[in-house]
């Protein structure tokens, strides 16, 4: 069977068409879809959720031009976000990105708009999750005109393909969305409507590996969020499997049986069944190397020179010749730089000596950093942890082209990378998830 699987990432949208019988991708296609949109508020993030459909309903029909047998559509993408729908399920709003930070914001007696959230549903909530966000527009009295339904990117897409009145939303992606109880698999009425959200604006919950409707005549599976599309694509659906994935943000997710409790810090994510993904997030993923990148960037053009050459190229072989050489030191980074699910300021810089101030070195010791931040998540998970594994699964964009991101993983995790063998691991994912759902 073939299946074709679609991921509308933060920076880019994937589309593959794979190969269920075979286990591999037969054809594939990523753009960055530069959805990226101006804001008024610092802490706010912004992507125009119409460009972002018609990139992608482009990438369907070429696939399915392509591979006009495809027996199945999956639909994943970035969790947590929200976008304003009116009732034919047209966007009414830019989408509102999980790294929008106005949640974090005080609601009330010093209370933030997320931490309000969180005690009301007795659910984590953070910034960034779109039911936070929410509160937070509500407050404001920005939640737009004609606004009738709240749902994240993939779930109002796959709608859309599927023809449905109503946005239906997975566990996985409706437990991104915040205010959702695991142990019900609901969202917790009670406290949601207590904080002023109409439940009528929120997705219906469906069951594991539904099928939503047709697109020309294809089923549409209900999404699936992309960090479980991930996991299926780069590890599969078994109990004790790892995955470090570093895109835009990065994680570092074992799969349990049941739901375990958890040390602070740790989430349990929906998966497949009574599968779940413990996982603990960082927000120091490839968006804090990009900030180093940046930085540089900078640095040259104000000596007015403009360089043909991108900084992650010059910043690749500063530290490959660096390393070559024997290295030497290198700061310890804390690369906080958009704070921390554990509430922590901005980035440390420690240790940094005069014989390691070289622009090498401080980016090697960020890209550490990453790895330290995931490394200590991972020792929140130990119980739950595999003991003696010898690899672990690695997905994300960022995790794939930097090579010395991928050394410094390997380095503080002391266990070599075993990348997926195709990059788009959430889309290929998505298509195993359809082709799961029509063959259940």
């Amino acid at each position: 069977m073939k299946a074709l699987g679609i991921d509308l990432g933060t920076t880019s949208i994937a589309a593959v068409v794979y190969d269920a019988a075979a286990s591999r991708v037969l054809w594939w296609q990523s753009q960055p879809h530069g959805a990226q949109l101006p804001a008024d508020h610092p802490l706010a993030s912004l992507q125009d959720a119409v460009r972002m459909f018609a990139l992608a309903e482009r990438m369907v029909e070429a696939g399915l031009a392509e591979h006009p047998d495809v027996a199945a559509i999956g639909v994943t993408g970035q969790m947590h976000g929200v976008v304003y729908l009116d009732a034919k399920l047209d966007p009414v709003s830019p989408l509102f990105t999980w790294q929008d930070g106005r949640a974090g914001e005080a609601a009330e007696a010093g209370e933030t708009f997320a931490a309000r959230l969180s005690r009301l549903t007795g659910t984590p909530v953070h910034p960034g999750y779109g039911l936070a966000t929410h509160a937070w527009l509500l407050h404001h009295g920005l939640v737009p005109q004609g606004a009738r339904r709240l749902a994240t990117l993939p779930d109002a897409f796959a709608a859309r393909l599927a023809g449905c009145s109503r946005p239906r939303a997975h566990a996985s992606l409706a437990h991104s969305m915040g205010g959702f109880d695991l142990a019900n698999g609901a969202f917790a009425a009670e406290g949601l409507q207590a904080s002023g959200i109409d439940l009528g604006l929120l997705p219906e919950v469906a069951p594991d590996l539904a099928v939503l409707g047709e697109h020309r005549g294809i089923p549409v599976a209900v999404a699936l969020g992309d960090h479980q599309a991930s996991f299926l694509g780069a590890v599969g659906a078994a109990e004790g499997g790892v995955l470090v994935n570093i895109g835009t943000g990065a994680q570092v997710s074992v799969c349990v049986r049941g739901r375990p409790e958890l040390p602070p810090g740790a989430e349990l994510r929906p998966f497949l069944g009574d599968l779940y993904l413990a996982t603990v997030a960082t927000l120091a993923g490839g968006a804090a190397y990009a900030l180093v990148a940046a930085f540089f960037d900078r640095v040259v053009r104000l000596y007015g020179i403009e360089s043909p050459r991108s900084a992650y190229e010059v910043l690749d072989e500063a530290i490959a010749a660096w390393r070559q050489s024997g290295g030497g030191p290198f700061p310890r980074v804390r690369p906080t730089f958009f704070g921390s699910r554990w509430g922590d300021g901005g980035a440390r810089v420690e240790g940094w000596t005069a014989s390691g101030m070289t622009p090498e070195a401080f980016a090697w010791g960020v890209l550490r950093g990453v790895a330290e931040e995931l490394h200590e998540g991972y020792g929140r998970l130990a119980p739950r942890a595999s003991e003696g594994a010898g690899a672990l699964a690695g997905a994300g964009n960022a995790l794939r082209v930097n090579r010395h991101l991928r050394d410094a993983v390997e380095a503080v995790f002391g266990h070599p990378v075993r990348l997926a063998p195709h990059p788009e691991e959430a889309a290929q994912g998505a298509a195993r998830w359809a082709a799961m759902a029509v063959t259940a």
